[in-house]
């Protein structure tokens, strides 16, 4: 009986011991990293989280901090306590991780057509002067600062990303670029919010999104680009059409308005098969034929650099009905 208990004994020490030298990957909450930070209005400021791997689902308990331009507190963002699991917080695509979950206020539904996962919260408010963000259950905290920091949270953040804030209707947005352009890795963040981060449009994604990210193969270049995807989008402006015609409108003389990503853009306009030229927003086109038009407009920074994938919106003129 006593040489049993002493195999029982051991086999015991031995299956422990085995469970201190695994890896917890399936209960992890630390290998997370802030995406994406929209400062907002009307409670529609929002944050997305986004996981390195499949595991990191376990997010219960844990805080999202916002820090003002001083680096006082200005809000606590915890997750609900308890077994997120079952609560939805599980990659769609489990294969590579980077799924994402979306905090934010209460107007974000209302913005977006999309709600924050755990609960809207009233009071999440980001300033875009300046502040900064962090996921605290990092191992460091992973954060991001902006403007006119000039506090210091629990995280190294190199120098603040966007010196002037974050222009109105513009978000930041980590850059997934340095190894594999396609997918969220350690490697991505360099501890410097300016490097790490880029002015984008808003774009929320929750939970239930599936992610877009995909692992690269080989060396992890994807066509041999090493600047392709967020890289490209970090160091071009972006361009977007704000007000445009109906898709198919009586009016023979349309207006567009478009915006830029970077402040002190110049725009590029063209129509049909017209050649691109400096325009203004806003543009009114000249008067035009009855059928189909494509309009496409793209921004050029003030350090030259030129979006290189055009927005576009195409319509169609039509006559106005007669009247008998």
């Amino acid at each position: 009986m006593g040489a049993r208990r002493r195999i029982w004994v051991l086999s015991a020490a031995v299956f422990a011991a085995s469970l201190l030298a695994a890896p917890a990957a399936q209960a992890e909450f630390h290998l997370i990293k802030v995406r994406e930070v929209h400062p907002g209005s009307s409670d529609d400021s929002y944050v997305v989280l986004q996981m390195l791997q499949p595991g990191e689902k376990f997010v219960g308990g844990h805080s999202l901090r916002v820090y003002d331009a001083s680096g006082g507190t200005k809000y606590t963002f915890t997750f609900t306590a308890g077994d997120v699991y079952s609560s939805g917080y599980i990659a769609p695509n489990g294969d590579h991780g980077n799924n994402t979950i979306l905090v934010g206020g209460t107007g974000v539904q209302a913005a977006f057509g999309v709600a924050p996962d755990d609960r809207a919260e009233a009071g999440f408010e980001i300033d875009a002067g300046g502040g900064a963000v962090c996921w605290l259950a990092g191992q460091p905290p992973d954060c991001v600062s902006w403007g006119n920091f000039s506090g210091s949270p629990t995280s190294p953040t190199g120098a603040p990303a966007e010196p002037a804030g974050i222009p109105n209707g513009m978000a930041l947005r980590r850059t997934i670029a340095p190894n594999c352009p396609s997918l969220l890795e350690a490697a991505d963040d360099r501890n410097s919010s300016a490097l790490d981060f880029f002015l984008a449009f808003p774009s929320p994604r929750p939970n239930s999104v599936t992610p877009t990210e995909r692992a690269c193969s080989g060396s992890g270049a994807q066509g041999g680009d090493q600047r392709s995807g967020a890289a490209n989008r970090a160091a071009h402006p972006q361009t977007r059409i704000r007000r445009r015609p109906r898709r198919r409108t009586r009016d023979r003389t349309p207006t567009f308005r478009f915006t830029s990503s970077r402040a002190r853009s110049t725009f590029l306009c063209k129509l049909d098969r017209r050649r691109f030229r400096r325009c203004r927003s806003p543009f009114t086109t000249r008067r035009l034929s009855f059928g189909w038009h494509l309009f496409k407009v793209k921004a050029r920074a003030a350090n030259g650099r030129v979006d290189p994938s055009p927005a576009s919106y195409r319509f169609k003129v039509v006559k106005r009905k007669r009247r008998h």
